[in-house]
């Protein structure tokens, strides 16, 4: 299908047709032509603004919390960042539940009963 994977290689620049890679272990730089670039990145979490906004004066700001939430605490699927703003909006100014989930879950159970099958 001609996809071609690059593993430990870094993109120095992407251009309209080609992409400048730089080997990360031998610093070797190589062009290749492409119509595309897909990048597979670590999920290194950026949490720099959280620890400079937690070392100023937020509270006597009237700031009643600071939380570090979403890809800032644990990169990941779009679906994990919604659900952890949502949670975070739907808390917001209740007691600090930690790691706990704040609603019930629903467990359900199959029960052996008579076979459908002929």
């Amino acid at each position: 299908m001609g996809v071609h994977i690059n593993l430990s290689h870094a993109p120095d620049a992407i251009h309209a047709s080609a992409v400048d890679l730089t080997c990360t272990w031998s610093g070797r730089n190589t062009q290749i032509t492409c119509d595309s670039v897909l990048m597979v990145t670590s999920r290194t979490p950026n949490d720099s603004l959280f620890h400079q906004l937690k070392g100023q004066d937020w509270q006597g700001s009237g700031i009643a919390s600071l939380k570090l939430i979403g890809d800032a605490a644990a990169p990941g699927p779009i679906a994990w960042a919604t659900y952890a703003g949502r949670r975070y909006a739907e808390e917001l100014d209740a007691r600090d539940h930690g790691d706990a989930l704040a609603f019930r879950r629903e467990i359900a159970e199959l029960k052996a009963g008579p076979s459908l099958l002929p």
